[in-house]
């Protein structure tokens, strides 16, 4: 069963942290720049309905440099039904055909089937 959590994220520390060097950032074959994070479940909610708290990830061997800073945190999101709006924006033509369903009979079961792909 998945879960869905919110909650915002601290730009400004995050963006302090990437100014500094902090080691849990680098720069992916793409050119994109990642942060590596820790996600903790707390074992109790706090006072604001927190249940996750997102953490910088340093590199082990600058953990005590860099230190760990909270950079984000996270509640169980409420869960809802999937409306019309949800899936408005995804355009999907009408004529798409329905995917045909076969139940195989007993009498298909026992039978070798020569033409797999396999």
């Amino acid at each position: 069963m998945s879960q869905r959590f919110y909650g915002s994220i601290n730009i400004t520390d995050l963006f302090e942290q990437l100014n500094e060097k902090h080691s849990a950032f680098s720069k992916g074959d793409n050119g994109k720049v990642y942060a590596d994070v820790t996600v903790w479940l707390n074992d109790n909610i706090d006072k604001f309905g927190n249940i996750m708290t997102v953490q910088l990830n340093p590199k082990k061997d600058l953990k005590e440099r860099d230190g760990q800073p909270y950079i984000a945190n996270l509640r169980e999101a409420e869960k809802k039904q999937v409306s019309d709006r949800d899936t408005n924006s995804f355009n999907i033509p009408s004529d798409i055909p329905v995917r045909e369903k076969s139940i195989p009979q007993a009498s298909d079961i026992s039978t070798p089937i020569d033409d797999l792909p396999f």
